[in-house]
């Protein structure tokens, strides 16, 4: 019998659903898991043996700290820190904005029509998601910021959109066609994402005033939606290309770029920090950077 629920309230239970699949499955299984949920819910394209044979294989190889107790114990004993928390939420509305105007320009190069346009619809969903960013933080917080700095932070946002044309962001490094391995890139960040979305779902729960509680889950929901939209089409593409350039290969790179990921993410967790950080990314070129440093404008106010 076919589901005929509205599409949106069908997207929320799917949400709820994830959501708490994701916070009950034990540590060390969370990638596959998030990986796994993402491909079903795309199941209509295929289900993605080659990318599930490669991750499995890679995860065994070089486990994610990102996906163990001590990474969980760590980010929730930060997160008691309304502080801390109200400046994570400043960092990931920078870290949406500047992958958002690289998403554009890797988009605005890709020869392929397809990715074209995936990327470009991934470039726009974190760019209204670093404003999604700036309304949790509203509703968590009230009042934290000031109404002059408040109307600055829009500018994290490029305000991308669908309706606009595709070009290259002058300077960007990531003006260029899109590789194999920027999509094996975006896809273990998007599943680290999502880890960290789950997290911080739980965290802001006890931050958040009553009466906005509802407003900001609506908003977690659509994040949690479109991350894993994120992890699925980069899925897809990594098995479409897989074909071509051969499964070892694949495999081999996306170990090397697990390991990247694991040790920036252990380097990183020496300061409390759960994403990439401005000197990070100044040594890493591959390295999502901020995009000006309101976070810590906010921590030093």
């Amino acid at each position: 019998m076919p589901n005929t629920s509205p599409p949106v309230e069908r997207a929320g239970r799917i949400d709820e659903e994830v959501s708490a699949l994701l916070a009950a499955k034990a540590h060390r299984t969370k990638v596959a898991a998030i990986a796994d949920a993402a491909i079903q819910l795309r199941g209509d394209l295929g289900d993605c043996s080659n990318y599930r044979a490669a991750l499995t294989e890679a995860i065994a190889r070089e486990p994610p700290p990102f996906d163990t107790e001590y990474y969980s114990d760590l980010y929730h004993q930060s997160a008691t820190d309304p502080r801390w928390m109200a400046t994570s939420l400043l960092t990931n509305s920078e870290r949406e904005g500047d992958g958002s105007r690289r998403l554009w320009s890797l988009a605005a190069c890709a020869p392929d029509n397809d990715e074209q346009q995936q990327l470009k619809r991934h470039a726009v969903d974190e760019s209204k998601h670093s404003l999604m960013y700036l309304a949790i933080l509203d509703l968590a917080f009230p009042h934290s910021v000031s109404r002059s700095f408040r109307r600055e932070l829009r500018q994290l946002s490029p305000g991308f959109s669908m309706y606009k044309h595709l070009f290259p962001v002058a300077g960007s490094p990531y003006a260029k066609a899109p590789t194999i391995d920027d999509f094996l890139q975006m896809n273990i960040a998007e599943i680290r994402t999502t880890i960290h979305h789950v997290l911080q779902r739980q965290a802001l729960r006890s931050h958040c005033p009553e009466d906005n509680v509802r407003p900001l889950r609506r908003i977690q929901d659509r994040l949690l939606s479109d991350e894993l939209a994120h992890v699925g089409y980069t899925a897809f593409l990594i098995e479409k290309l897989c074909r071509n350039a051969g499964h070892n290969k694949v495999l081999e790179l996306f170990c090397k770029r697990f390991r990247d990921f694991n040790r920036i993410t252990t380097e990183e967790l020496g300061g409390n920090v759960f994403d990439c950080s401005l000197a990070c990314c100044a040594k890493r070129d591959w390295c999502r950077a901020k995009a000006s440093g309101a976070s810590a404008r906010f921590y030093d106010a």
